[in-house]
């Protein structure tokens, strides 16, 4: 075991290589996994909407006009949701650097009430 320290100590490249291909290796497997995963539910995905759409073929675009209404609403209202907290925030921020400066001017006039 000595020896094999002391063969990467003299040798940082191949050690550097060794670390580098593991780590490849661990990534190699973890992301087949997900790979597999991702294709195993789109798989689900897609023979659900299959057996949707054979089972009532008549009104499926009638469903997907109604879903992509849904979805716009729904864009449309989290988009709001969104600029109001964004103005909002600007206002805070806005407050937040007067803040200071009004401590300030507090702690000065109480300065000055304590001098008399």
């Amino acid at each position: 075991m000595e020896s094999v320290g002391a063969y990467f100590q003299a040798n940082p490249a191949a050690f550097t290589l060794l670390a580098i291909s593991l780590v490849v290796l661990i990534l190699y497997f973890i992301l087949s996994k997900l790979v597999k995963l991702a294709v195993i539910v789109l798989l689900v995905i897609l023979l659900g909407g299959g057996a949707y759409l054979f089972k009532d073929p008549a009104s499926m675009p009638d469903k997907i006009k109604k879903s992509v209404k849904t979805f716009k609403s729904g864009s449309e209202v989290i988009g709001d949701k969104l600029s109001r907290f964004w103005q909002d925030t600007k206002e805070i921020g806005g407050q937040v650097t007067k803040f200071p400066g009004e401590i300030n001017k507090m702690l000065n006039s109480s300065k000055d009430e304590a001098g008399k």
